[in-house]
């Protein structure tokens, strides 16, 4: 019984240190920019075309 308490208490607060270690990176910041995120990188790259011509 303490075994199951104490693996399960281990299990929660490694997976809220995980959630904060990301909270942190900015993974959460903007999830709708992903979408969006290949038009400027195409855009981009456009332009450094442009640039070397």
């Amino acid at each position: 019984m303490f075994w199951c308490l104490l693996s399960s208490l281990a299990l929660g607060l490694a997976g809220v240190a995980i959630y904060a270690y990301y909270l942190r990176k900015g993974q959460f910041d903007d999830p709708e920019d992903v979408k969006y995120q290949m038009f400027r990188d195409e855009e981009n790259e456009k332009r450094d075309n442009e640039k070397k011509r």
